[in-house]
């Protein structure tokens, strides 16, 4: 087998699972990665069909093998924070975790606006309010009518801050 190969089961796998057949999708996804077992790509399609499967576990673990093979995959590092928030009840270290990660998606690119988003909802769940203003305010300061952080920004000044204009 050549990389050939390997670019025609993951090509088919990515095809596959942008029409929604997930099954064959993966044993695809699973070709690529016999064939090349150092491919982020192919780890985080796979991530990609568990996630769809909502096999959060699964997709997790294999967001961390293409993080593994590639440090600078920037989706890989947002999309694995993604399956801990979609965790039943994520724990604290966990929430942490996916904080650590979306931290590492907005260092690789700065104007990733739902990673700062997202760091803003995760700090809010862990109590850390003045810092989910700042990850707000970097939101606003990219794109100034994000409503959804200006709603979020709101209401955390006012609940949990208790400052009423800012």
């Amino acid at each position: 087998m050549t990389e050939k190969d390997y670019k025609f089961y993951l090509d088919l796998g990515i095809e596959e699972t942008n029409q929604g057949n997930f099954e064959e999708a993966l044993g695809n996804i699973e070709k690529a990665i016999e064939l090349n077992s150092k491919s982020a790509l192919a780890y985080f399609s796979k991530a990609i069909i568990y996630h769809n499967l909502n096999q959060l576990r699964a997709a997790y673990e294999n967001y961390s093998y293409a993080i593994d093979n590639d440090k600078n995959m920037i989706d890989a590092y947002y999309n694995r924070a993604q399956t801990i928030l979609a965790f039943e009840e994520p724990t604290d270290d966990e929430l942490k975790e996916a904080l650590k990660d979306l931290t590492q998606a907005t260092k690789l690119d700065e104007k990733f606006i739902d990673a700062h988003y997202y760091s803003a909802v995760v700090k809010k769940k862990l109590g850390l309010y003045e810092s989910a203003i700042v990850s707000l305010d970097k939101v606003l300061a990219i794109e100034p009518k994000a409503p959804y952080s200006r709603a979020l920004r709101k209401l955390i000044l006012q609940k949990y801050l208790h400052i009423e204009n800012d």
